[in-house]
Parts: structure tokens; C-alpha cells; sequence
């Protein structure tokens, strides 16, 4: 999982739309990315929000994860990621289900 902040210079609907429309599909190809989700912060009224987006990236284990960053697809995203970001904050994840919908 990975908090983003946008570019100061950025609005919140540029922000978006670079990360939807130009970046999310270099992401998609790394190899080995099994799932991926982009969630962008929605701004509650009155208060400016500690992250503008949050990435959820699944992989197999953490070495796949490593073989998709290292890879030229995953440089690219890299890469790409300085132009609408102002910093990143990265996290490992474990999950822990504690419900499931009837569906899963």
C-alpha cells in the first residue's frame, strides 16, 4: 500500500486524471501485479486530508514485488510517479479479514 501527495501545484481533478488516465495504465503492466486499486481522497468539508491518493498493490510475496520494481516496466512507474506526486509513503501490509461478504 502506498499514500501519495499530490504536487502543490496540482488540483485535486489533475490529480486524478494524470493518475487514472496516464499513470495506472504503465502500473498495470509490471509484471507480476496481481491486483491493483487506485483510491483517491475525496476532501471532507473544512479540512485539507493528510494524503491525496492511496495505491493498493498485490503481489505474490515480497519478492515479486521487488522483480516488478526492478523490472523496466517498474522503473518507468517510478519514474513517472515524480511527475504528479510529492511524496510518497510506502507500506507492507498483512492482512487480516475479520469479515467477508457473502460473495467471497
Amino acid at each position: 500500500m502506498i499514500l501519495l501527495n499530490k504536487k502543490e501545484n496540482m488540483t485535486d481533478e489533475a490529480f486524478a486524471e494524470y493518475w487514472l488516465k496516464t499513470h495506472a495504465p504503465l502500473a498495470k503492466r509490471m509484471p507480476g501485479l496481481r491486483k491493483y486499486v487506485v483510491n483517491v481522497v475525496k476532501r471532507p468539508p473544512n479540512k485539507e486530508p493528510e494524503y491525496d491518493g492511496v495505491v493498493e498493490l498485490w503481489f505474490d510475496d515480497k519478492e515479486s514485488m521487488r522483480t516488478a520494481f526492478a523490472s523496466t516496466e517498474g522503473q518507468a512507474v517510478q519514474k513517472d510517479t515524480e511527475k504528479f506526486t510529492s511524496k510518497i509513503t510506502t507500506m507492507y501490509i498483512e492482512e487480516h479479514p475479520i469479515m467477508r461478504t457473502r460473495e467471497s
